[in-house]
């Protein structure tokens, strides 16, 4: 089967890296994935892209206009027409707007993957984006949401149950993500972080600097927790974004310039957890977080807030689990953390365990394969009745 994956991509985030190791396994299972790359014109070849590449996937560049104009969407279904795929996979709104609305004779069969949600401010261009996504998703053969939380959302009321499923994210065994890393020619950890989290107990925080991370009120809550804990621990958070300023400036004015790092982009970054005391998240809201997997295989204690799908992940027995955007019970629970004795993450039914045997990528790839099969077959059929 040729599976075209369809993705605007602004970086290599949880949604590109969930995207990889379903195509490695979709090669290893004898299918034929290629990644359709959107992105506007004069973009150069993109990380991701060379990521990609790198595994030996194919990867087919789109680059069109950033509007959905009359123009934009048959240029589009050209290049889909081109390739010849089986079945469309859409990893995110753009595709979805382009082509969902569509007549499946026209364009195919297609399935969408909804990686996430964060709600954007009402009338901004996000928001009308979101509202055509909405509009969307009743034309689009399946939608996939990546946790059984996520079902609850509003834009999947009108979406009949028997388009509608839950396939929970997965990713390969830590042995094979580290030979990954290797064979894609990954720089070592910069030396300089791994002596940091080396010198002190330091809790990690990985994630883009944006405000639904909740970074803002993790330095506010680690700046109480170090008092209560005599001022031992470390924290560095390891990701790149538009808050990198004012959280640099928030760790001056809290004056924990001594003990907390911003690290920037680092590749392979869940590697630091191999050195960490233990593994944070402060988000505000979250889909499936697939660095909370990786941390899970490191089997560090962790602490995260019940947003999305991290309660059904953690099950309370994997994890210390704390309500959104509470500093108290953030410090409360980053002393605890810090002081959590060793063995914590390796109790049996632990995080470790869930993340082989459920959470990985084998299992994610062959529900998606039944998932093909059975719109596919159901285009078929349609098409013989009619």
């Amino acid at each position: 089967m040729r599976i075209l994956h369809l993705i605007h991509s602004e970086g290599v985030y949880g949604a590109e890296r969930i995207l990889l190791y379903l195509a490695r396994e979709q090669q290893q299972l004898g299918h034929e994935p290629i990644i359709g790359s959107i992105r506007d014109p004069g973009t150069e070849e993109t990380p991701f892209e060379a990521l990609a590449r790198s595994r030996g996937v194919r990867v087919a560049r789109i680059r069109i206009a950033p509007r959905p104009t009359p123009g934009v969407i048959r240029y589009l279904l050209q290049t889909v027409r081109t390739l010849t795929p089986d079945v469309l996979h859409s990893h995110g709104y753009k595709p979805n707007i382009l082509l969902g609305p569509l007549p499946r004779r026209v364009r195919g069969p297609m399935l969408t993957t909804l990686h996430g949600w964060t709600a954007a401010r009402a009338l901004s261009a996000l928001w009308l984006y979101e509202q055509l996504d909405r509009l969307s998703l009743r034309r689009i053969d399946t939608v996939v949401v990546v946790a059984r939380s996520m079902l609850q959302l509003p834009m999947l009321r009108t979406i009949s149950p028997e388009r509608r499923l839950v396939i929970e994210n997965g990713i390969p065994p830590l042995t094979q993500r580290l030979a990954d890393l290797t064979a894609a020619g990954a720089p070592p950890l910069p030396q300089d972080l791994v002596e940091f989290v080396a010198r002190r107990p330091t809790l990690v925080a990985i994630g883009r600097l944006s405000p639904e991370k909740g970074f803002s009120r993790l330095l506010e809550a680690f700046a109480q927790a170090r008092s209560a804990n005599g001022d031992m621990m470390q924290l560095l958070i390891v990701g790149e974004g538009s808050e990198r300023g004012p959280l640099t400036h928030r760790i001056a004015e809290l004056h924990l310039s001594d003990s907390t790092r911003l690290a920037g982009y680092v590749e392979g970054g869940d590697r630091l957890l191999a050195h960490a005391a233990g593994f944070v998240m402060s988000s505000l809201t979250e889909g499936m977080p697939l660095v909370l997997l990786e941390a899970m295989q490191w089997r560090v204690p962790i602490l995260a807030t019940a947003v999305g799908a991290i309660p059904e992940i953690l099950q309370g027995e994997r994890g210390i689990l704390i309500p959104p955007n509470d500093v108290a019970k953030l410090a409360a629970g980053l002393v605890r953390v810090g002081r959590v004795e060793p063995g914590f993450a390796d109790t049996p039914g632990s995080g470790y365990q869930a993340a082989a045997e459920h959470y990985n990528s084998v299992r994610m790839a062959a529900c998606y394969l039944d998932a093909y099969d059975a719109i596919c077959a159901r285009r078929m059929y349609s098409t013989t009745m009619t």
